[in-house]
Parts: structure tokens; C-alpha cells; sequence
């Protein structure tokens, strides 16, 4: 769904400020460029009635994976431990079988636990290594379209400059972000001046000594 579309949703629902919306509406229809307290007006509405959720992305999936992989395990092995009790006070034979069972379980989750713990520290180590990274949420986007960008940086000292260029390598859009405990994102309109041609357009980052960069595809 395009930047326009849920406008005019906005507008038919009566969602917002009505006229602002309609203004907005006229003004992206004119030269595509709206400002940014406008795009964030926009957005907000968008995600409370079209959407209904949050647009934030604070950490990465697979930080979030690991937490919730080490949390489970203490459930499950308290589980066994329980169930083996349980066994072994109504049958004594029971009992024993349970308590096998229960000390295999307890070897094969700390194995678990050991390989969760790798894979965590690998992970950080990794993201050690890049100071500044940035993403978008598509690969691909057509005119109006809202391309949501966002990043990590190691660094909240410096600002950072965000542009895209277009398949011709001129610099069409930038704006400079200050991070916000290492994080940063924003949010730009599809088409304008320098959108004319389709193609693979590069969205850049630069960050002091540091610099990154992506490529999605634009279709004009």
C-alpha cells in the first residue's frame, strides 16, 4: 500500500486532522516532498488505525531469540525435576526411571545451554566488528512509497549524514540524523526530483571515519 493510498484511507475514515491530512495529501501529489514532522504526522496515523503496530525495531532478531531460548531452560529443567519428585514419591521403580530421565534431560539442555552461549558470543562479536550499519524495510519500492531506514552505530557522539543516490550516482535526498543510544532511523518519500529513472538506487551512511551502504531496487 502506497504513502498516497493510505492517505486518502486517513482521509475516508476521517482519521487525524482531516484538512492537514488533505493538504499533505495535495502537497505529495504536486512535488512529492513533504517535511519531516508532517511524514512523522502521517506515519503515526498509519500505524495506529491502517497498521496497528509499533514502527520501532530496537534490537535484532536474533539477539531476541537467544534471551528467549536461555529463559526457557531453567522452566524446563525445574519441570523435569518436579515430575521426577512426583514420580518417585507414588512409585519407587517409577522413580527411578524418572530420575535417569531427568539427568539425561539435564545433559542434553547444559549442551544446549554451552551452544546458546557460543552462538551468543559470536554474535556480539560480530556486530563489534561493523561501527555503522543501516537497513530498509524492502528490497523494493514504487513511486510515494515510504521507505523506512534505519541503524546501528557504536558510536552517539557524532551525527550521521544518510543519503541515496540514484542509478546515475547523484546524490537525490540526505538528511543527518543525530543516534539515540546507538540507534537511529527515518523515514523518506519514493519519487521527487532524481526519481525519474528506475533502477538500483544506493542508500549511504557516513559516520565520522565510518560509512555504509545498501542498494534497493526503484521502480519508476
Amino acid at each position: 500500500m502506497t504513502f498516497i493510498t493510505d492517505l486518502d484511507d486517513l482521509i475516508r475514515y476521517r482519521h487525524g486532522d482531516v484538512k492537514k491530512l488533505r493538504e499533505i495529501r495535495d502537497t505529495v501529489r504536486h512535488d512529492n516532498f513533504i517535511t519531516t514532522d508532517d511524514k512523522n504526522y502521517v506515519e503515526s496515523l498509519i500505524t495506529t488505525y491502517l497498521k496497528n503496530q509499533p514502527l520501532d525495531r530496537s534490537s535484532s532478531p536474533k539477539q531476541s531469540d537467544a534471551k528467549i531460548k536461555l529463559q526457557a531452560k531453567p522452566t524446563t529443567s525445574s519441570s523435569s525435576k518436579s515430575d521426577s519428585a512426583s514420580n518417585f514419591s507414588s512409585n519407587k521403580k517409577i522413580g527411578i526411571f524418572s530420575g535417569v530421565a531427568v539427568a539425561i534431560a539435564i545433559i542434553v539442555i547444559a549442551g544446549f545451554a554451552v551452544t546458546d552461549q557460543t552462538d551468543t558470543t559470536d554474535f556480539v562479536l560480530s556486530t563489534t566488528t561493523d561501527p555503522l550499519s543501516v537497513n530498509v524495510d524492502q528490497s523494493t519500492y514504487q513511486k510515494a512509497d515510504i521507505i523506512s531506514i534505519s541503524g546501528v552505530s557504536s558510536s552517539n557522539a557524532e551525527p550521521i549524514e544518510v543519503s541515496i543516490e540514484n542509478t546515475n550516482g547523484v546524490k537525490i535526498w540526505y538528511e543527518i540524523i543525530n543516534p539515540n543510544h546507538g540507534e537511529f532511523s527515518t523515514l523518506v518519500i519514493a519519487g521527487g526530483g532524481g526519481w525519474e529513472n528506475g533502477g538500483v538506487y544506493t542508500l549511504k551512511v557516513k559516520q565520522d571515519d565510518s560509512a555504509n551502504k545498501i542498494e534497493f531496487k526503484f521502480v519508476a
